[in-house]
């Protein structure tokens, strides 16, 4: 069932939520033309000399995060709208199989990344650790029937699933933008990209819960 602060007068959700969510949608798509699909091409030359020796982590990282993506926003869609049902509880087994999956992918990924690079592998490995945080906590809530506790940590989980956009979407920009060195701005993204999105969705989680009679 949609919150009371995230529908409309006429039981549907709100505009800006809607928009909010086909903005979303439309960077996911971007994501995967531009980031993605280059691996579906099974070949050294695809993946390139950095990610080839560690395609064993790499490609679990990468299907699986693009099945809790793409079933994240469904969701956050068919909660928005109030349809909790049969589809829902399907749609969200199977979120977290694929966070199970990125996640491993993930952990590996970031613990090969060379010492040099300390930061930005701290920052990758962190990530992960709260994807799985966040959605472990999601599971619990439902397994107890705090419904709302459910929905606000798989908002954080979803917020998550989409730091891989973040972090591709404004690293390219800030490169594009000669903001500072691209090793820097890998840094600097790998904390930014999940960080400052649950930086901002934790107050408008907690002033939600304020405006409740």
């Amino acid at each position: 069932m949609a919150s009371p602060s995230s529908v409309g007068l006429h039981g549907g959700p709100r505009w800006s939520l809607i928009l909010a969510l086909a903005v979303s949608a439309l960077l996911a798509v971007w994501f995967i033309e531009q980031n993605a699909l280059r691996y579906a091409t099974y070949t050294q030359t695809a993946y390139s000399d950095y990610f080839w020796p560690r395609r064993a982590g790499l490609i679990p990282h990468i299907a699986g995060g693009l099945v809790a993506l793409l079933a994240g926003l469904v969701q956050i869609w068919l909660g928005l709208s109030g349809r909790t049902g049969r589809l829902h509880r399907m749609l969200g087994k199977a979120y977290v199989g694929a966070i199970i999956v990125a996640s491993a992918g993930g952990f590996y990924l970031a613990t090969t990344i060379p010492a040099k690079y300390v930061a930005y592998a701290t920052g990758l490995f962190l990530l992960c650790v709260a994807w799985v945080v966040t959605t472990s906590m999601a599971v619990v809530a439902i397994r107890r029937r705090a419904l709302d506790q459910h929905r606000e940590w798989m908002l954080r989980s979803c917020v998550l699933t989409f730091a891989f956009v973040t972090f591709r979407l404004l690293d390219r920009l800030l490169v594009n933008w000669h903001v500072a060195p691209g090793d820097d701005i890998d840094a600097i993204m790998a904390w930014a990209c999940w960080s400052v999105p649950l930086l901002v969705t934790e107050p408008l989680l907690q002033l939600r819960r304020l405006r409740r009679p």
